[in-house]
């Protein structure tokens, strides 16, 4: 054995002693520490806080299910031996596709309602300019809009529209379907942005005859409201990266892939097979990826961002978007037109499956745990009856152990630590969504659909949002103020209980506190966000003089670039940076040493921003994507060290 062989085996024992004693904790709760005679309303309060610990159990032991198959896995190399050798072939230059032989017509959709036509423009031209021979692109607009079909004509792309938004992002898709006829149908939400390679890395996969679905990572260029309003961008990685980059390569090696709407490729006949995109849920993605599974079809999951997209960047988009997937899956599993489908599941894909809608119900296991401190230092409610040092050791112990297994698994660990703030928000703001899905599933499919705005520019705190979690905290500073009362001027029954309580509800006003800075909207810093890039660039000053520079980043105002010279003291403001054979006037900015080269900041004198839809403008445009989205080389930054 290797030295990963023992790594795996320590983790796969040290979860197995940790699972075991999760289960014996429950069951012990269960049978041994319920308070069943006080009072009904505590009765009741002692069995609510017991289901929501088993709830955990259950969503913990999911979550180790998948850190230890992450563990084994290797980081950014895709997951199977057809991927590995292809990426191997392709990033070696010793093979490139062979489209003679593969080479399937793909048509790729475009989604768009409301966004604006700045935004959809380098979507465009980056899908437009994917290096591979046969496929068309098509924008699918419902929003029915002037600007858009003009835009998607000069862009060389196809329009499509339809007079109703009838099924709402899967009725487009569906109406789309019905007027092409690829043999794959790759899907883009409008703010995401392929690399040029996106098809190249990816359309192989289809030789297997029963691969129907191909999920790639959803991957941001801009901080989310965590990482932004925290003020944390390089201490947080985004708050998708632990499902992309570890749970969703995890269960690609347990046959169990959940869809995720957008960067993904569909063979057309299965999804015809199977009636197009379902319409009569509001996450129509989730629901096609269980049919499939259901149906035996395979999905499979390419573990390496070739995609890039933008953020939710403030807390109230960020809210909305969280409250429609929780509402959408929940909402599948309480219709029962889809048991069926479950029904059909392995039991392996099953327990993924269900366990991973029940995660969905951990915001009120969560406000379970936020009351359960308030009303025992308040009222004196107490859902257990046992000797404190009984529950300390079997919390400290279990609660412990917990711990030391995530962050022995080896994920990033800067997001754990501030897992509670993410799991409290979102339990807050989504617990009404979910009990509005649970009990009226069948309500949801006719609420309107709303696009999550991408708008970098907005960074006004929602106060609707803010002052409840100020009210919840001045309400747990409170209970922690009677609690001590209690212990100093009363004479409580149990000190040490007491004692127990403040330990969680301290850890709640913590939490509470990073929450409402979280809401707190900080200034957006850029309106066009860099992309990361590994690029040579060739500047020109007036005189004819050539610096030879390499990009560390750039977007459609300005760039970063690397220079063996001060650029700041030589030509600051007659430089031409070439963009695929184009000269474009750049302003140095400033350069900072590092090493032995400088690093500069810049910006151009004329950016790639869309004022009126031109010939110049697209041109410009299409050069400036082939040199930003050529390759993701460096978009990968969730594993860019061993601490991550």
């Amino acid at each position: 054995m290797n030295k990963k062989h023992y790594i795996s085996a320590f983790i796969f024992i040290f979860f197995s002693i940790v699972f075991i004693l999760g289960i014996t904790y429950v069951g012990w709760r269960w049978i041994y520490t319920l308070n069943l005679y006080t009072s009904p309303f505590t009765t009741f309060w002692s069995y609510t806080l017991c289901v929501a610990e088993i709830l955990t159990l259950v969503v913990f032991t999911n979550f180790g299910l998948i850190l230890l198959k992450a563990n084994s896995l290797e980081k950014i190399v895709p997951n199977n031996q057809l991927q590995q050798d292809y990426y191997k072939d392709v990033f070696h230059n010793r093979q490139l596709l062979t489209f003679k032989n593969y080479c399937p017509r793909v048509d790729i959709f475009i989604c768009t309602l409301n966004e604006s036509a700045d935004m959809l423009s380098t979507t465009i031209s980056a899908c437009r300019n994917i290096n591979y021979p046969n496929y068309k692109v098509y924008v699918l607009d419902d929003g029915k809009r002037e600007e858009i079909k003009e835009l998607t004509s000069m862009l060389g792309c196809n329009y499509i529209t339809r007079e109703t938004n009838k099924g709402f992002k899967a009725g487009n898709i569906n109406n789309a379907l019905s007027q092409t006829d690829g043999e794959i149908v790759v899907i883009f939400d409008a703010d995401h942005i392929p690399a040029s390679t996106f098809l190249r890395e990816t359309v192989y996969n289809f030789i297997d005859e029963k691969v129907a679905l191909v999920q790639t990572p959803q991957h941001f260029c801009n901080p989310d409201a965590f990482q932004k309003n925290l003020e944390m961008p390089d201490f947080l990685s985004n708050e998708q990266d632990i499902f992309y980059r570890v749970i969703e390569p995890s269960l690609n090696e347990f046959d169990s892939v959940f869809c995720g709407g957008t960067n993904i490729l569909i063979r057309r006949k299965y999804l015809e097979a199977v009636g197009n995109f379902p319409e009569t849920t509001i996450t129509e993605d989730s629901l096609l990826g269980l049919i499939f599974h259901a149906k035996g079809y395979k999905v499979i999951y390419y573990n390496r961002p070739i995609a890039i997209g933008i953020a939710a960047s403030n807390f109230e988009e960020y809210i909305k978007q969280r409250t429609r997937l929780a509402k959408g899956n929940v909402q599948i599993v309480t219709n029962p037109d889809n048991w069926k489908y479950y029904a059909k599941l392995t039991f392996v894909q099953a327990f993924f499956y269900l366990s991973g809608v029940l995660y969905f119900f951990t915001p009120i296991a969560r406000i379970i745990y936020l009351l359960a401190p308030v009303l025992f230092l308040f009222f004196d409610i107490s859902p257990l009856l046992i000797l404190f040092y009984q529950i300390a050791a079997f919390q400290v112990c279990y609660f412990s152990l917990k711990f030391a297994f995530i962050f022995a698994a080896r994920i990033r660990v800067n997001n754990v630590i501030f897992a509670d703030v993410y799991d409290l928000l979102t339990s807050i703001f989504t617990i009404g969504g979910i009990l509005q899905a649970f009990f009226l599933h069948g309500k949801l499919a006719k609420i309107k659909f709303t696009v999550t705005k991408k708008d970098t520019k907005k960074s006004k705190t929602n106060y609707s949002y803010k002052l409840p979690l100020i009210i919840i905290f001045l309400i747990l500073i409170l209970a922690e103020m009677q609690g001590i009362y209690d212990i100093m001027y009363s004479e409580p029954y149990s000190v040490l209980a007491i004692v127990a309580n403040l330990f969680w509800n301290t850890t709640n006003i913590i939490v509470m506190y990073f929450g409402i800075k979280v809401v707190t909207e900080k200034p957006e810093k850029r309106y066009y966000q860099r992309v990361k890039a590994d690029e040579d660039l060739t500047l020109e000053d007036a005189k004819h003089h050539k610096y030879n520079t390499h990009i560390n980043n750039i977007s459609r105002s300005g760039l970063s670039i690397t220079s063996p010279e001060n650029l700041e003291n030589n030509h600051k403001e007659d430089l031409n940076a070439d963009i695929q054979g184009e000269e474009n006037p750049i302003e140095i900015l400033g350069c900072e040493k590092e090493k032995e080269e400088y690093v500069c900041k810049s910006i151009f004198k004329e950016p790639f921003i869309l004022s009126k839809i031109t010939k110049r403008f697209v041109d410009r445009l299409n050069r400036f994507v082939k040199l930003t989205y050529k390759k993701p080389d460096k978009w990968d930054d969730y594993f860019e060290d061993e601490s991550k």
